[in-house]
Protein backbone atom coordinates (compact mmCIF):
# COMPACT_ATOMS: atom_id res chain seq x y z
CA UNK A 1 0.00 0.00 0.00
CA UNK A 2 1.33 3.41 -0.91
CA UNK A 3 0.27 7.04 -1.38
CA UNK A 4 0.39 9.00 -4.62
CA UNK A 5 0.17 12.79 -4.74
CA UNK A 6 -0.36 14.29 -8.17
CA UNK A 7 -0.04 18.01 -8.79
CA UNK A 8 -2.67 19.42 -11.17
CA UNK A 9 -3.80 22.91 -12.13
CA UNK A 10 -7.23 24.33 -11.43
CA UNK A 11 -8.87 26.89 -13.71
CA UNK A 12 -9.86 29.59 -11.21
CA UNK A 13 -7.81 31.26 -8.46
CA UNK A 14 -8.70 30.92 -4.78
CA UNK A 15 -11.10 33.83 -4.00
CA UNK A 16 -10.67 33.62 -0.22
CA UNK A 17 -7.44 35.47 0.41
CA UNK A 18 -6.91 37.28 3.70
CA UNK A 19 -8.94 40.47 4.01
CA UNK A 20 -6.67 43.47 3.72
CA UNK A 21 -7.89 45.63 6.59
CA UNK A 22 -9.57 45.61 9.98
CA UNK A 23 -12.18 48.37 10.17
CA UNK A 24 -13.65 49.97 13.30
CA UNK A 25 -17.46 49.84 13.50
CA UNK A 26 -19.76 52.01 15.60
CA UNK A 27 -23.07 50.85 17.06
CA UNK A 28 -25.30 52.91 19.34
CA UNK A 29 -27.01 51.35 22.35
CA UNK A 30 -29.33 52.93 24.87
CA UNK A 31 -32.17 52.23 27.26
CA UNK A 32 -35.24 54.39 27.77
CA UNK A 33 -34.32 57.44 29.78
CA UNK A 34 -30.61 57.09 29.04
CA UNK A 35 -28.44 58.81 26.48
CA UNK A 36 -27.34 56.25 23.85
CA UNK A 37 -23.74 55.07 24.06
CA UNK A 38 -21.54 54.13 21.12
CA UNK A 39 -19.94 50.69 21.14
CA UNK A 40 -16.80 50.36 19.02
CA UNK A 41 -16.53 46.95 17.37
CA UNK A 42 -14.69 45.80 14.29
CA UNK A 43 -15.12 44.09 10.94
CA UNK A 44 -12.96 43.29 7.92
CA UNK A 45 -12.74 45.12 4.63
CA UNK A 46 -14.24 43.62 1.49
CA UNK A 47 -10.91 43.75 -0.29
CA UNK A 48 -8.90 40.52 -0.20
CA UNK A 49 -5.42 39.56 -1.25
CA UNK A 50 -5.16 37.77 -4.56
CA UNK A 51 -4.05 34.16 -4.52
CA UNK A 52 -2.51 33.54 -7.93
CA UNK A 53 -1.09 30.02 -7.46
CA UNK A 54 -3.36 27.50 -9.19
CA UNK A 55 -1.68 24.31 -7.98
CA UNK A 56 -3.84 21.61 -6.41
CA UNK A 57 -2.80 18.20 -5.11
CA UNK A 58 -4.77 15.04 -5.79
CA UNK A 59 -4.14 12.56 -2.98
CA UNK A 60 -4.84 8.87 -3.51
CA UNK A 61 -4.11 5.55 -1.84
CA UNK A 62 -3.06 2.54 -3.97
CA UNK A 63 -3.27 -1.03 -2.82
CA UNK A 64 -2.07 -4.24 -4.53
CA UNK A 65 -3.26 -7.64 -3.35
CA UNK A 66 -3.63 -11.25 -4.53
CA UNK A 67 -6.95 -12.88 -5.14
CA UNK A 68 -7.24 -16.42 -6.48
CA UNK A 69 -3.59 -16.33 -7.42
CA UNK A 70 -3.89 -13.12 -9.36
CA UNK A 71 -2.47 -9.67 -8.48
CA UNK A 72 -5.15 -7.06 -8.31
CA UNK A 73 -4.92 -3.34 -7.76
CA UNK A 74 -7.28 -0.88 -6.20
CA UNK A 75 -7.06 2.83 -5.54
CA UNK A 76 -9.04 5.39 -3.58
CA UNK A 77 -9.04 9.13 -4.17
CA UNK A 78 -8.80 10.70 -0.72
CA UNK A 79 -9.04 14.37 -1.49
CA UNK A 80 -7.94 17.08 -3.90
CA UNK A 81 -6.49 19.95 -1.88
CA UNK A 82 -5.52 23.38 -3.17
CA UNK A 83 -2.15 25.05 -2.61
CA UNK A 84 -3.57 27.49 -0.05
CA UNK A 85 -5.80 24.97 1.72
CA UNK A 86 -2.74 22.87 2.53
CA UNK A 87 -1.43 25.63 4.82
CA UNK A 88 -4.80 26.50 6.35
CA UNK A 89 -6.42 23.12 6.90
CA UNK A 90 -5.52 19.58 7.90
CA UNK A 91 -6.65 16.35 6.29
CA UNK A 92 -8.11 15.53 9.69
CA UNK A 93 -10.57 18.39 9.00
CA UNK A 94 -11.56 17.56 5.44
CA UNK A 95 -10.72 13.92 4.59
CA UNK A 96 -11.94 12.02 7.63
CA UNK A 97 -14.76 10.14 5.88
CA UNK A 98 -12.54 9.09 2.95
CA UNK A 99 -9.83 7.82 5.27
CA UNK A 100 -12.40 5.89 7.29
CA UNK A 101 -13.75 4.24 4.14
CA UNK A 102 -10.30 3.02 3.08
CA UNK A 103 -9.56 1.80 6.61
CA UNK A 104 -12.77 -0.24 6.67
CA UNK A 105 -12.12 -1.79 3.24
CA UNK A 106 -8.49 -2.67 3.89
CA UNK A 107 -8.55 -3.50 7.62
CA UNK A 108 -5.94 -0.81 8.22
CA UNK A 109 -5.86 1.63 11.11
CA UNK A 110 -6.84 5.20 10.23
CA UNK A 111 -3.67 6.52 11.89
CA UNK A 112 -1.61 4.24 9.63
CA UNK A 113 -3.27 5.78 6.54
CA UNK A 114 -2.75 9.35 7.78
CA UNK A 115 0.91 8.60 8.43
CA UNK A 116 1.23 7.07 4.97
CA UNK A 117 -0.18 10.22 3.35
CA UNK A 118 1.68 12.79 5.45
CA UNK A 119 5.00 11.09 4.79
CA UNK A 120 4.56 12.25 1.20
CA UNK A 121 2.60 15.42 1.96
CA UNK A 122 4.76 17.08 4.64
CA UNK A 123 7.63 18.06 2.30
CA UNK A 124 5.08 19.70 -0.02
CA UNK A 125 3.47 21.59 2.86
CA UNK A 126 6.87 22.80 4.12
CA UNK A 127 7.73 24.15 0.67
CA UNK A 128 4.38 25.92 0.32
CA UNK A 129 4.64 27.46 3.80
CA UNK A 130 8.13 28.77 3.05
CA UNK A 131 6.82 30.43 -0.12
CA UNK A 132 3.70 31.83 1.53
CA UNK A 133 5.68 33.33 4.41
CA UNK A 134 7.39 35.61 1.92
CA UNK A 135 4.14 37.18 0.72
CA UNK A 136 2.49 40.44 1.72
CA UNK A 137 -0.67 38.50 2.59
CA UNK A 138 1.16 36.50 5.25
CA UNK A 139 2.67 39.66 6.74
CA UNK A 140 -0.73 41.36 7.00
CA UNK A 141 -2.35 38.21 8.35
CA UNK A 142 0.21 38.02 11.18
CA UNK A 143 -0.25 41.73 11.96
CA UNK A 144 -4.01 41.27 12.20
CA UNK A 145 -3.62 38.24 14.47
CA UNK A 146 -1.32 40.28 16.75
CA UNK A 147 -3.85 43.15 16.87
CA UNK A 148 -6.69 40.79 17.80
CA UNK A 149 -4.64 39.01 20.46
CA UNK A 150 -3.58 42.28 22.10
CA UNK A 151 -7.16 43.57 21.89
CA UNK A 152 -8.59 40.53 23.68
CA UNK A 153 -5.98 40.69 26.43
CA UNK A 154 -6.48 44.41 27.10
CA UNK A 155 -10.27 44.09 26.90
CA UNK A 156 -10.28 41.25 29.44
CA UNK A 157 -8.10 43.22 31.88
CA UNK A 158 -10.22 46.36 31.50
CA UNK A 159 -13.52 44.53 31.98
CA UNK A 160 -12.18 42.76 35.05
CA UNK A 161 -11.73 46.21 36.59
CA UNK A 162 -14.71 48.13 35.20
CA UNK A 163 -17.31 45.55 34.18
CA UNK A 164 -18.35 43.30 31.32
CA UNK A 165 -18.73 45.00 27.94
CA UNK A 166 -17.43 48.40 29.09
CA UNK A 167 -14.15 48.38 27.14
CA UNK A 168 -15.86 48.79 23.77
CA UNK A 169 -17.65 51.93 24.96
CA UNK A 170 -14.27 53.55 25.59
CA UNK A 171 -11.73 52.08 23.16
CA UNK A 172 -11.63 50.64 19.66
CA UNK A 173 -9.79 47.51 18.52
CA UNK A 174 -6.56 49.46 17.97
CA UNK A 175 -6.55 50.74 21.56
CA UNK A 176 -7.53 54.29 20.60
CA UNK A 177 -9.54 56.06 23.31
CA UNK A 178 -12.82 57.06 21.65
CA UNK A 179 -14.89 58.21 24.62
CA UNK A 180 -12.76 59.77 27.38
CA UNK A 181 -15.83 61.20 29.13
CA UNK A 182 -17.35 57.76 29.62
CA UNK A 183 -14.02 56.41 30.83
CA UNK A 184 -14.00 59.11 33.51
CA UNK A 185 -17.55 58.10 34.48
CA UNK A 186 -16.39 54.51 34.92
CA UNK A 187 -13.50 55.64 37.10
CA UNK A 188 -15.84 57.73 39.28
CA UNK A 189 -18.31 54.87 39.54
CA UNK A 190 -15.51 52.53 40.58
CA UNK A 191 -14.34 54.97 43.27
CA UNK A 192 -17.88 55.30 44.62
CA UNK A 193 -18.26 51.54 44.73
CA UNK A 194 -14.90 51.12 46.44
CA UNK A 195 -15.77 53.80 48.98
CA UNK A 196 -19.14 52.20 49.63
CA UNK A 197 -17.48 48.80 50.09
CA UNK A 198 -14.92 50.29 52.46
CA UNK A 199 -17.59 52.04 54.52
CA UNK A 200 -19.73 48.92 54.59
CA UNK A 201 -16.78 46.93 55.83
CA UNK A 202 -16.08 49.51 58.54
CA UNK A 203 -19.70 49.55 59.66
CA UNK A 204 -19.82 45.76 59.69
CA UNK A 205 -16.60 45.62 61.68
CA UNK A 206 -17.96 48.21 64.11
CA UNK A 207 -21.18 46.25 64.66
CA UNK A 208 -19.39 42.94 65.09
CA UNK A 209 -16.79 44.41 67.42
CA UNK A 210 -19.52 46.13 69.41
CA UNK A 211 -21.38 42.87 69.84
CA UNK A 212 -18.19 41.22 70.95
CA UNK A 213 -17.00 43.89 73.37
CA UNK A 214 -20.38 45.09 74.60
CA UNK A 215 -19.32 48.70 74.24
CA UNK A 216 -18.48 49.88 70.75
CA UNK A 217 -17.88 53.48 71.86
CA UNK A 218 -14.90 52.40 73.91
CA UNK A 219 -13.13 50.75 71.02
CA UNK A 220 -14.29 52.15 67.69
CA UNK A 221 -15.65 55.43 66.45
CA UNK A 222 -16.36 56.74 62.99
CA UNK A 223 -16.00 60.43 62.36
CA UNK A 224 -16.75 62.54 59.35
CA UNK A 225 -13.61 64.53 60.16
CA UNK A 226 -11.38 61.63 59.03
CA UNK A 227 -10.87 63.36 55.64
CA UNK A 228 -8.61 66.35 55.10
CA UNK A 229 -9.62 69.25 52.85
CA UNK A 230 -7.91 67.88 49.73
CA UNK A 231 -9.66 64.55 50.16
CA UNK A 232 -13.00 66.29 50.67
CA UNK A 233 -12.51 68.22 47.44
CA UNK A 234 -11.88 64.93 45.62
CA UNK A 235 -14.93 63.32 47.21
CA UNK A 236 -17.03 66.32 46.28
CA UNK A 237 -15.95 65.93 42.65
CA UNK A 238 -16.80 62.22 42.78
CA UNK A 239 -20.22 63.05 44.20
CA UNK A 240 -20.86 65.73 41.56
CA UNK A 241 -20.05 63.45 38.62
CA UNK A 242 -21.87 60.44 40.07
CA UNK A 243 -24.99 62.46 40.86
CA UNK A 244 -25.27 63.46 37.19
CA UNK A 245 -25.00 59.81 36.20
CA UNK A 246 -27.37 58.37 38.80
CA UNK A 247 -30.01 61.08 39.09
CA UNK A 248 -33.44 59.45 38.58
CA UNK A 249 -34.12 61.66 35.55
CA UNK A 250 -30.89 60.41 33.96
CA UNK A 251 -30.88 56.70 34.78
CA UNK A 252 -34.62 56.12 35.09
CA UNK A 253 -34.53 54.14 38.35
CA UNK A 254 -36.59 54.59 41.52
CA UNK A 255 -34.10 56.98 43.09
CA UNK A 256 -32.28 54.29 45.12
CA UNK A 257 -28.91 55.08 43.55
CA UNK A 258 -29.25 58.76 44.33
CA UNK A 259 -30.33 57.97 47.91
CA UNK A 260 -27.16 55.92 48.33
CA UNK A 261 -25.05 58.78 46.98
CA UNK A 262 -26.71 61.20 49.39
CA UNK A 263 -26.00 58.83 52.26
CA UNK A 264 -22.36 58.61 51.20
CA UNK A 265 -22.18 62.39 50.97
CA UNK A 266 -23.33 62.66 54.56
CA UNK A 267 -20.85 60.04 55.67
CA UNK A 268 -18.05 61.89 53.88
CA UNK A 269 -18.95 65.09 55.77
CA UNK A 270 -19.50 67.17 52.62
Amino acid sequence: MFCVIQKVQKKKPDPYGTRKEIIVTETKFGFIGEEPKTSYGYTYSNGRFERPVLDTYKISIHHSYRENGKVKKKQWVIRTVSYYDLIEYSLYDCADSSIRKVANETDKEEDFLYDLIYEKLNPIIEKIEAEFHQTEEYKVKREQEAILMAYREVEAAFEKEYGQGEYRYCYDIFGTLRNPAYLEELKVKKKVQEEYTRRSYEESYKRNYSNYSGDSSSYYTTSQSNYNEDEKKMLHEIYRMASKKFHPDACGDDGSKMKLLTKLKDQWGL
